[in-house]
C-alpha cells in the first residue's frame, strides 16, 4: 500500500521551492489541460509555491507560448459552438471563471458575433425556413443548434413554446431570442400559429 503523503510536509517543501522547481511544476500543471494565465497562477499559489516564483514561472511560459489566454479562450468558444451551444452571457461567465479578463472575452465574443468562419448549426426540420448565414449572428446559430437538441413532447403548443424557450434561457441565450426561436419551431412542427401572450420580457 502506498504511503500517504503528509500535506503539511508537502506545503513546506513547496514554500521553499526554488524558481526552477516552480517552473517545472507550472509546466506539469499544463500537461492535463490548458489553462489561462490567471488560473495557472492561482493553482500554483494555492498549492503553496512562493508567489514571486509563480509569477516569474508563468510569465516565462507566456513568453515561450505555452500559456496564451487568447488561444485558450478561442479554443473554448470553438468547443462550445461545436458541442454545448451557449449564449453570450453564459460564455462570458465561463470565460471569467477560467481566468480570462473581460476585455479579451468581450473582444472574442464580438468577433464571434460577426460570424467569422463558423458554419451554421443543423436545424430541426426540413420544412423550417432557411435563414441565410449572413443574416444571423453566431449567437442565433448557436441557439438554433441548442434548440435542435431539445425534443418536442407533443403537448399544448403554448406550453411547448414556454418549455423550449426556458431551455434556451438556461443556456444563457437572451429571452427575446429564446421565445422567438421556440415559437418558430413549434409553429413549424405543428404547422399552426401559436397565440401570443408569452412572457418574453421575463
Amino acid at each position: 500500500m502506498a504511503r500517504r503523503r503528509d500535506p503539511e510536509a508537502q506545503k513546506a517543501r513547496r514554500a521553499a521551492a526554488e524558481a526552477s522547481d516552480v517552473l517545472e511544476a507550472a509546466a506539469r500543471s499544463l500537461s492535463g489541460a490548458p489553462r489561462s494565465r490567471k488560473s495557472l497562477e492561482e493553482r500554483l499559489i494555492t498549492a503553496g509555491y512562493p508567489e514571486e516564483h509563480v509569477r516569474a514561472a508563468v510569465a516565462r511560459l507566456v513568453e515561450i507560448g505555452l500559456v496564451d489566454d487568447e488561444r485558450f479562450a478561442q479554443a473554448l468558444l470553438d468547443s462550445r459552438d461545436r458541442s454545448r451551444q451557449r449564449g453570450d452571457r453564459a460564455l462570458l461567465q465561463e470565460l471569467r471563471r477560467r481566468g480570462i479578463d473581460d476585455e479579451l472575452a468581450q473582444r472574442l465574443l464580438a468577433q464571434r458575433a460577426a460570424g467569422e468562419s463558423h458554419s451554421p448549426e443543423p436545424v430541426w426540420g426540413a420544412t423550417l425556413r432557411v435563414v441565410e448565414e449572413h443574416t444571423e449572428g453566431a449567437e442565433e446559430r448557436a441557439a438554433r443548434g441548442a434548440l435542435s437538441k431539445l425534443r418536442l413532447r407533443g403537448g399544448d403548443a403554448r406550453a411547448e413554446v414556454q418549455r423550449l424557450a426556458q431551455g434556451l434561457a438556461r443556456r444563457g441565450f437572451p429571452s427575446a431570442l429564446s421565445w422567438r426561436l421556440a415559437r418558430e419551431r413549434v409553429e413549424t412542427e405543428a404547422q399552426t400559429p401559436v397565440t401570443e401572450g408569452d412572457p418574453e420580457g421575463e
